[in-house]
Order: C-alpha cells, then structure tokens, then sequence
C-alpha cells in the first residue's frame, strides 16, 4: 500500500491524555476546539479525518510511545501533541486500553483475574512475564509495577501509559506483583506461582529457569482443555490486476492431517514482470517442504519445548526461504526493484505434550511469524485484535521518533516495505514471530493488503464473526466472502486470506462427547448457499469494536536437512526459471522494498 490511509471519519477514538492540570476540566468541555472530555484524562477526537498537531521533534515522555512501536499488541501510542504555553505540552495517545463503545478504560488485571478461569489467568501471568523483557530492553519496566496500569481485553493484558525507569527494576521487584496477585489465583495457578516466589526468594532460580516455570504453569492448564483447528483459504487476482502475485495454502479447506500439521499461509509478491508471482510461489512451497522437518522435531521430543527454541528453528526455516529467493534473484541478475520478493504471514501449529496430574495432554500452541505488511488478526464476537504491524516505512518513521503514526500514514511511500523475504540478504533480515496459547473459541485471519487496507477488517468483522462462530456458514464460504468484499470496496489489488478455526472444546465428564466452549455451538447443520457478504448487517455499517528441564538447546541438526531440501527446491527453481522465455520487465506492481535508514 503506498498511499494516504486514514480511518473512516465516522470513526472517533477514544484517546487517554496525559498532561498536568487536566483532570479538573469539566466533561463535555471542547479542547481545542476538536476533543471532547468524556472523563477524566479520557478525550473523543471529534474530528478524525483531521491529522492531529504534533511538534517538529519529539522530546521527554513522548518517546517511549514512538520507540514502543511494534508492540501495539500490548502498549499504546502517540496519536498527537497539545503545545501549551507555559505549561508542558499534552500527550494524546491512541490505542489505549479504553472500552470503544463506553468511553471508560478496561478492568485491572488484579480484578479481572477473579473472574477468570485458570488458564486465562496462566496466559496472563505469561504475557507479563513477557512484558518484563521487551519493556525492561526499552527502559520501561516500570510501567508494569505501576498500580492500575496493566489492564485486561479480553485475553490480552494492555497499558495505560508507559513509565521511564529511573532505576532498572529488578526481578524482586515483579516477585512482589506477583505475589500481590495471588490471592484471587485458581490453586492449580497459585500454588506453582507461590512454590515459584518462595524459590526465587531463596535466590535458586535465573531468568531461564524462571521463563520454563512460567511456561509449564501455562501449558498445564491449556492441556487441561481440547481445541479443534480447521482451515481454509483462497486468493483472487482482483477485478483490475493482470495476474495473481498472492499466494496462500491452504487452498480450499484442510482438517487436521494424519501427522498433525497445520500450517496457515499467506504471501504477497513483490518485483518486477512475473517476479513477485514467482517469490510467494516459492515461497510457499519451500515451507511446505520444511516445516514438516521442524514439527517432526517437536514430536519426537519427550517434553516440552521452550517457546524460544521453536521460534529458533522457525526463524532458521524463514531465513533459509530467503536466501532460497535471493540466489534466484542473484542467477537470473535481477537488482534493484526487478528483484522479487515476497510478504509472509504465516501461523504454524505446534502440539506439545504436557505431565499433568491426570496424565499426558496436548497443548496446541500457534507461532505467527510475519516479514512485510500481510495481517493476522484475532477475531471473536466480541473484538477484533491486529496481532502483527507491518514493515513499512510509515512504522520505521515512528520507531526512529520523527513522526507520530498518524503523521507517517499521510506520507506519499507511507506503504513501501521495509523488508520482505529475498529481496536482500538473511543478514538484514529480521522475521517478527510470536508465541499464542488462544484460550477462547475464535478466528485467526490472514491475509494480504489486498483486503486489510482501508481498514476494511476493522470495519467489517463484525459482521462476519458471528455466523462463523456458529457454524451458520462453512470456512470456505467465509473466505470467499472476505475476498468478494476486498474485490468490492478495494478491488486495486489481489488478494488472499486464510482463516484458522479455532474451538474451544469444554471437557465433560469421561465417556461423553466435548461440548464447544463460550463463543461457540456444537456442529450444526450449514444451511445451503449461507453466505456472509451482503446479508443481513450491511458491510457499510460501522460497528465498534468492542517442572523443571534443561536450559534451552541451540537449533539441532535438522537445520541441515532443512537446508539440503531447500537447496534441492532451489535447484529446480532455478532450472524452471532457466527455461521460461524471457519478456521485458515493467514496474512493480507492488510498492518495493525501501532501503535502510
């Protein structure tokens, strides 16, 4: 995408304010003429499509936002500036963890853990674990000890605001949160956590051991429920473009196959004539071909896998796609934008097997790694969660603090790729993969910006959640309503979106069938010809959206049977690629990939 993006005027975010002075201004008050206190330091932007004021450069608190970029999943970010004069400047931030239809911030997580089961409570106590590091290397870990900051969307821990560390906290001080914290603990949680404390306390335990703690408290209670994943996907060449340079897999639906893989793909080419065609092409296949290796490796182990060793080897597996891609580039002396190139967004499913008290089960945790701007996004019925941002150069400004997001987006190359697999060599590479153990019936959508620009997603879930959910129409059906929508109100670009299914199967008792969980029905019968797009709730309509083991092993030797299958692919690669007859290039279709700062 390389054009000006903004948010449909008929939205208006609710932002969180920060600035001295501010909490005694009258609600309804208009400041500056634009934003509307509907509470205290919560202010509705009553004109959207304007770009907020922001300063020439960024200086003091406002930075942290800015540099906090890429983990939007969790912290929010700076939306605009209010110079004043005398007074320090007010901070506006977007994305903050406030309800979007009440217009009031979220539950505490200290009050959200009492209603919540034990394995929501496992995944939050994770997510602030995680927290820890990736705000502790930004000199932020402050802001989890803040009192009221961490609150709760639904499986998600989020902040309020960011606190600078004048001191780095140390890891007692999250043993005293922690410990805070266990009083409204399921005892399956709070006894491993308290055995946890008391051991850290004795000064027994360092971070690795204190991360495979954290890990098993987690996967016991997701082995304590039954999930059932299905997929499906599709791309379209679009009403306007020659040919097709997305590609997906799967095509069509798949189950679970007989050796468990699942693997949900979506890649977008970039290059020049038929390049990018190529690039997502190869791409895909070259996965197809590796991960298989990698989820061999994970079955064969006895216990259970860190989540750092597996995102290891599947960062391996990407670069090695990448320099797949390059060596076509460099044998067939492509350069420049004539490269070819792709996006990925990829969630690969790894089973695990977890020691219970009642004996083995398996955990299905799901990795999404993603290089450029194709999109994952959790979507249930009650909110629709973007799980990745995008490699652009709209993000590289924020990141470096010399425009606010809102302000990189007006930029005429707001959208060219920062990165993408091949274009460049694996050492300027850097894949972006998480970890996520869902606990709660839900869609993970991938899919290429032919759909996810304009916020058509953002816009539009709602209305396609519920009748997914409740098996009203089937995934395939899905898909193509997602791609006949992206045709109708994008239609610049291809497209390509797969869905994974994820059900939430609640135990019963032994003999008896799982019924699905919250959010979820059992399987019913699919009406004929049932289809999302256009029925019933128009697509125009906005609505609001709402036991300890060995440290981590370095990556094994499948690394080189990986690799020797990847040079196999290439090899034939390039002896297909030898024989096409050569045409003229044209420009890219695609923005191209923007060379480093």
């Amino acid at each position: 995408m390389n054009r000006v993006e903004r948010r449909p005027s008929r939205y208006k975010p609710y932002l969180w304010v920060i600035g001295t002075d501010i909490e005694t201004l009258p609600v309804d008050e208009l400041v500056g003429q634009r934003y509307r206190i509907v509470g205290p330091r919560i202010w509705l932007d009553t004109e959207p499509d304007q770009r907020p004021s922001a300063p020439d450069t960024f200086t003091g608190a406002a930075l942290p936002y800015l540099k906090a970029h890429p983990h939007r999943l969790h912290v929010p970010g700076l939306y605009g500036v209010l110079e004043r004069t005398g007074a320090p400047p007010i901070l506006l931030l977007e994305n903050a963890p406030i309800h979007p239809q009440a217009g009031e911030l979220l539950p505490e997580l200290a009050a959200g853990l009492f209603s919540a089961p034990p394995l929501r409570q496992a995944n939050w106590l994770w997510q602030l674990w995680e927290l820890w590091g990736t705000l502790g290397e930004l000199g932020l870990a402050r802001s989890l000890l803040e009192p009221g900051n961490m609150r709760v969307d639904g499986w998600r821990l989020r902040l309020v605001e960011l606190w600078p560390d004048a001191e780095p906290p140390t890891l007692p001080d999250l043993v005293e949160l922690w410990r805070s914290l266990l009083s409204p603990l399921h005892l399956s949680v709070s006894e491993p956590l308290r055995s946890l404390v008391n051991r850290i306390d004795a000064g027994t335990f360092d971070l690795d051991t204190v991360s495979l703690e954290l890990n098993q408290i987690l996967l016991r209670q997701a082995a304590t429920t039954t999930t059932r994943i299905a997929l499906s996907g599709a791309t379209a060449q679009g009403p306007t473009q020659p040919r097709n340079e997305d590609a997906c897999w799967p095509q069509g639906t798949q189950g679970e196959t007989a050796q468990g893989v699942q693997v949900a793909m979506v890649c977008d080419g970039v290059g020049g004539h038929d390049g990018g065609e190529v690039a997502s092409q190869l791409a895909v296949q070259a996965m197809q071909i590796q991960l298989p290796v990698l989820l061999a490796e994970t079955q064969n182990e006895l216990g259970v896998l860190p989540p750092q060793v597996i995102i290891q080897q599947l960062e391996a597996v990407i670069r090695i796609v990448n320099e797949l891609i390059s060596f076509q580039n460099d044998n067939h002396g492509r350069a420049g934008r004539q490269r070819m190139g792709t996006t990925l967004v990829m969630a690969v499913v790894i089973p695990q097997r977890v020691q219970t008290d009642d004996g083995w089960g398996r955990v299905n945790e799901v990795y999404l790694a993603h290089v450029g701007n194709s999109r994952a996004y959790w979507i249930t019925p009650d909110y629709c969660h973007p799980l990745t941002v995008d490699d652009d150069i709209a993000g590289r400004e924020v990141i470096a603090c010399r425009q606010t997001w809102p302000q990189a987006l007006e930029r005429s190359d707001a959208g060219a790729l920062t990165q993408a697999l091949g274009t460049r060599s694996g050492d300027h590479l850097q894949p972006h993969i998480q970890r996520f153990v869902f606990d709660e019936t839900g869609i993970l959508l991938l899919c290429s910006d032919g759909l996810s620009d304009n916020y058509r997603i953002e816009d539009a879930w709602a209305n396609y959640i519920g009748l997914i959910i409740k098996d009203i129409v089937t995934l395939d059906s899905a898909v193509a309503s997602w791609i006949e929508l992206a045709n109708q109100k994008n239609g610049h670009d291809n497209t390509a979106v797969v869905l994974m299914q994820h059900k939430l199967l609640v135990p019963t008792p032994t003999g008896q069938e799982p019924s699905v969980g919250v959010g979820a029905q059992q399987e019913s019968a699919i009406p004929a010809g049932a289809k999302l797009y256009g029925e019933n709730l128009p697509h125009d309509e906005f609505v609001s959206t709402p036991a300890e083991r060995k440290p981590p092993r370095g990556v094994p030797r499948w690394v080189l049977a990986v690799s020797g299958s990847a040079l196999l692919l290439g090899l034939l690669g390039c002896w297909l690629l030898a024989s096409r007859s050569p045409e003229p290039p044209e420009p890219p279709r695609t923005p191209p990939v923007a060379p480093a700062p």
